[in-house]
């Protein structure tokens, strides 16, 4: 009896502290409290804050307000962590257009599955679409109403280096025109830097046709929870086609709103104010 009496004591204690670990977790557990989170629920509502303590069943949610909720697990839709994006007590939401400024690209590419549809200048939409977290393809065609004069464009980007902080690609924007024999062809590099409210994009492109290089200086800079500064700045080599422009991006979850002026830069002292709106819808 006596070896049967060992394994008994030994299942008894293995069982206890399974128990013990098992009541612990229904105890609500406290884990890391020091990173953010953002929770989807599955009504449509979003909430951000800390995770006080989860269990199998439900989740003690601390919000940003320090108003303390439980929530049962199967109600969340997604989960993840914005630490990086909380600012003052606020959670400032990530532009959903950060593949372009006002209408250049960005060195940043869309992840797999993502997209949008954009609208610049009223005539001119557009669509993309990102394939295996490092191909975009996007393109499009011009809506000139009362006219059989449309262009139509196509503008592929390869993205093999992207992180938060560093982002390269290289691609192509393609127009053509009515005429059968006239067309543009831009290839083009392009890299961004961003940091904590904003990011610098350099880029340089070489247009096919009249074989000039390109060069782009962009900037954005996160100035409220809602908004940020952007300017776009071309400078074509051995051209009189040079312009810079700013103004302001209006930010929402999916949807992200262009206002800015564009500045044509010639060789007399008359400044041209050229007014731009874009929209881009992300999905």
């Amino acid at each position: 009896m006596y070896p049967f009496c060992k394994v008994l004591f030994v299942f008894v204690v293995l069982s206890s502290f399974s128990i013990l670990a098992q009541s612990s977790d229904e105890n609500n557990t406290p884990i890391d409290s020091t990173v953010t989170i953002r929770l989807e629920i599955k009504d449509g509502s979003t909430l951000i804050g800390k995770i006080e303590s989860e269990d199998s069943t439900y989740i003690s949610f601390n919000l940003l307000s320090n108003a303390i909720i439980k929530i049962e697990k199967s109600t969340i839709l997604n989960r993840e962590t914005v630490s990086s994006k909380i600012q003052n007590g606020e959670y400032w939401i990530e532009d959903p257009n950060k593949t372009r400024l006002f209408f250049a690209p960005t060195g940043r590419g869309l992840k797999s599955g993502n997209g949008y549809f954009s609208v610049y200048e009223i005539f001119f939409p557009m669509v993309a679409f990102g394939v295996l977290d490092y191909i975009t393809i996007s393109g499009g065609m011009s809506l000139f109403p009362g006219t059989d004069f449309q262009l139509v464009y196509l503008a592929p980007k390869i993205t093999p280096f992207q992180n938060d902080k560093y982002a390269v690609s290289v691609g192509d924007f393609f127009v053509k025109f009515p005429d059968d024999k006239d067309y543009l062809n831009i290839l083009y590099t392009v890299g961004t830097i961003s940091f904590n409210k904003g990011a610098i994009t350099f880029g340089v492109g070489y247009e096919t046709y009249s074989k000039n290089p390109i060069f782009l200086i962009g900037g954005e800079l996160r100035i409220s929870r809602y908004a940020k500064l952007i300017t776009e700045n071309w400078f074509i080599a051995d051209s009189d086609f040079n312009f810079m422009s700013f103004g302001l991006r209006f930010l929402g979850e999916h949807l992200a709103a262009d206002f800015a002026f564009v500045i044509p830069l010639v060789d007399d002292n008359d400044i041209v104010l050229i007014p731009w709106i874009g929209f881009a819808y992300n999905f």
